[in-house]
């Protein structure tokens, strides 16, 4: 598959390369531009803009460092949210907030653009590994659009509802317990 990646820090980039090594097409994208350049090595294009990122994506992954993030990089200029067309897919894999995750999903469905809730547990080195735990949240048409996206840096896959929402609810309150997903790794605070 042809996918944007937006967000090439500590967890995005590992998450990128594994996308990369399961053979999926790559058009990245970041804030600082030199953070592509291991992803270029393997054979990612660099899109000069987050709307740029998009052309021609079969899905869109962000992986942001919160609200603000997103603000500027979807809605400020040349951002994803104006260059998605109707029939798109767009994963975001951070931590955000209930309120901008209920904005996303009514600005989306009114574009008929689906939107997967997919924020991620673990940190860095299991990013690395491939071993991320997904809490997953969307239609069942989304989900299933980005399954196999989200399998290539994950271990597990938890679906907890239909409403993107839900799965940054339940990250938010992971963040704040000691309980972590199968496996006892400690959770990412991003």
């Amino acid at each position: 598959m042809k996918i944007g990646f937006l967000g090439l820090g500590k967890m995005g980039t590992p998450m990128a390369l594994r996308l990369i090594a399961a053979g999926h097409e790559l058009s990245v994208w970041n804030r600082t531009e030199a953070r592509a350049d291991p992803l270029i090595h393997e054979g990612a294009v660099l899109a000069g803009t987050p709307a740029e990122a998009e052309l021609g994506a079969d899905a869109v992954i962000t992986m942001l460092l919160d609200d603000a993030a997103y603000e500027e990089v979807l809605f400020g200029p040349n951002g994803l949210f104006y260059a998605l067309s109707p029939g798109g897919l767009h994963i975001s894999c951070s931590t955000i907030s209930v309120t901008l995750s209920e904005r996303l999903t009514a600005e989306y469905t009114r574009r008929d653009i689906d939107f997967v809730a997919a924020p991620v547990f673990g940190g860095p080195n299991i990013a690395e590994e491939g071993r991320l735990w997904v809490v997953a949240a969307g239609t069942e048409k989304a989900v299933d659009r980005a399954r196999p996206l989200l399998e290539t840096f994950s271990r597990g896959i938890t679906v907890v509802g239909k409403e993107p929402k839900q799965a940054d609810a339940v990250k938010l309150s992971g963040n704040f317990t000691d309980i972590y997903p199968p496996g006892g790794e400690n959770s990412s605070r991003s």
